[in-house]
């Protein structure tokens, strides 16, 4: 959910094509970039432990989706019986959000909205969800009013849990397509917004281990992957499947227990869990 919408409209229809390409295309889906393959799985798990062991919502449970994206997070939210709201500048993450949570439609709802002027009722939300979203706000004034949008449409007492690029110091601001803030930015700002740092956790110890020993298979954290055609593949599908699982092996002892460690401190990413104070 960013300020310029067109981008992420892009990159919807070309996850839709790559969709269509691996159904009907001749190219064939050998085995998932690792790092994208252990990205999503040590988010979701991570995300989803906060929420059980520190949130502990009930079942009818509201929550905001900001920046839904394609709906990864929505689907899993209403299968644990929350009620789900989904939202993102994007009409085309919309379309494709909408496609691939039919099954728990019932549970969901979707709008096109903008992070910093949203729409929704003040004290609403029992959580709201923000996942990569708030490091892609390039503009400082409008990064500052989507925090205070989340905070103000949470009820009080409610969560607001982001999971972003907030290392403990910065040596470069920002990328083309990234403005990299710091944890006492993020913490100061929610402070600001009437919400207090509960709980958080660093996300990616293995960042030099990717970033090192595997750039050049890392080069993207969408559903593109490795692809072979013709008779003689590189390498069988069966090989590269299980070179998958020994990496994730390999990385999760380095972010989950370093994580633990003083050396937490080191990772740019960070799980942080922010609660509402009451009215």
């Amino acid at each position: 959910m960013q300020e310029d919408a067109s981008p992420w409209d892009a990159v919807a229809l070309e996850a839709e094509e790559d969709n269509s390409t691996i159904r009907t295309g001749k190219w064939r889906n050998v085995a998932y970039n690792w790092l994208a393959h252990y990205a999503e799985y040590k988010a979701q798990h991570l995300i989803l432990q906060a929420i059980e062991t520190q949130v502990r919502l009930k079942s009818g449970a509201r929550i905001l989706d900001v920046g839904c994206g394609p709906g990864k997070w929505m689907n899993l939210f209403a299968e644990r019986g929350f009620a789900t709201t989904g939202i993102d500048s994007s009409p085309w993450m919309i379309r494709l959000a909408k496609k691939a949570t039919r099954k728990n439609a019932r549970k969901l709802t979707f709008a096109v909205a903008n992070i910093a002027k949203l729409e929704s009722p003040s004290d609403f939300y029992d959580m709201v969800n923000c996942v990569t979203v708030l490091q892609h706000i390039l503009d400082d004034e409008n990064w500052k009013s989507a925090v205070h949008e989340m905070v103000r449409v949470a009820k009080p007492f409610g969560y607001i849990l982001i999971f972003e690029a907030a290392p403990s110091f910065v040596f470069k601001r920002r990328t083309r397509h990234l403005r990299f803030r710091t944890m006492k930015e993020y913490i100061r700002e929610f402070d600001k917004a009437g919400a207090c740092l509960v709980y958080w956790r660093a996300t990616d110890l293995s960042f030099p281990v990717t970033y090192l020993g595997l750039r050049k298979y890392a080069a993207s954290f969408s559903k593109k992957v490795y692809y072979f055609t013709g008779e003689m593949p590189l390498l069988s599908p069966n090989l590269l499947s299980f070179m998958t699982r020994i990496a994730v092996i390999l990385a999760k002892p380095m972010d989950y227990r370093l994580a633990e460690t003083p050396l937490s401190f080191l990772s740019v990413g960070k799980l942080l869990l922010f609660r509402k104070v009451g009215s």
